[in-house]
């Protein structure tokens, strides 16, 4: 939408866009100025070394020591190679080898998902893996290709649009149902595109008790609806007043 220039067609000015949140007590409002949702980026490393007999090792390269040598390093990226009070999550998700007990594969893949709040830590974490993917191949005689995909940017609300959200909010709820400085999530949301275009603010809406979002037992609380809907109805009543 916005590469297609929905902002200028329609001569947007302001965004802005809520979430519910399960994981908040319902009717609550949380925002904050700055980063909210964190960025979130795809890796993918294919590992190829030569197939053989599990009974002789010695005739094959066996890429899964590899493979594990390397899991490993990834998970300690977090806690050796970024400050403590930095966010970032590196999550090893896919995991694919073999096909039966007795044979060593020729090839295994790994892949998995870095979140962060800043882009030069992003960039860091990249070439992390990349060195760490190359160099633990080249230790077990393997070959790694590494894919590495860039995606959602960091969700990074405007001060003064946040601050403008959050009266709108308590308009609402009340000023003591709004937390106008959330701590961020480590989640992502491609709504940061439009705030790189635009100014504005993500917000979430409490829903209560429940399963939390992606998940399969989830189920919307109905009943916030109407709060967020007041909300946009709110932002439109003060940010464009009606003619007198």
């Amino acid at each position: 939408m916005c590469e297609e220039g929905i902002m200028d067609r329609f001569r947007i000015a302001r965004v802005f866009a809520l979430h519910n949140a399960p994981d908040i007590e319902f009717g609550r409002i949380h925002l904050r100025p700055g980063p909210i949702m964190a960025a979130v980026d795809e890796f993918y490393i294919k590992l190829r070394g030569k197939g053989g007999h599990a009974g002789y090792p010695h005739t094959a390269i066996d890429p899964i020591p590899a493979l594990l040598q390397i899991g490993q390093a990834l998970q300690a990226i977090p806690a050796r190679r970024v400050d403590p009070m930095a966010s970032a999550v590196v999550s090893l998700t896919m995991l694919r080898a073999g096909e039966a007990t007795n044979v060593i594969p020729e090839e295994v893949t790994l892949a998995g998902t870095v979140r962060t709040l800043d882009d030069t830590l992003r960039s860091q974490i990249a070439e992390d893996i990349k060195k760490i993917a190359e160099a633990s191949a080249d230790a077990h005689h393997c070959t790694a290709e590494v894919e590495y995909d860039w995606g959602y940017p960091v969700t990074s609300n405007d001060p003064e649009e946040a601050a403008f959200a959050a009266r709108a909010a308590a308009d609402v709820v009340g000023s003591e149902r709004v937390n106008a400085n959330c701590p961020p999530e480590m989640g992502a949301e491609d709504f940061s595109y439009m705030l790189q275009e635009r100014p504005g603010a993500y917000v979430l809406l409490g829903t209560g008790p429940g399963a939390f979002c992606h998940n399969p037992a989830f189920n919307y609380n109905d009943d916030a609806s109407p709060i967020g809907a007041s909300w946009f109805v709110r932002l439109a009543e003060t940010a464009l007043p009606l003619a007198r």
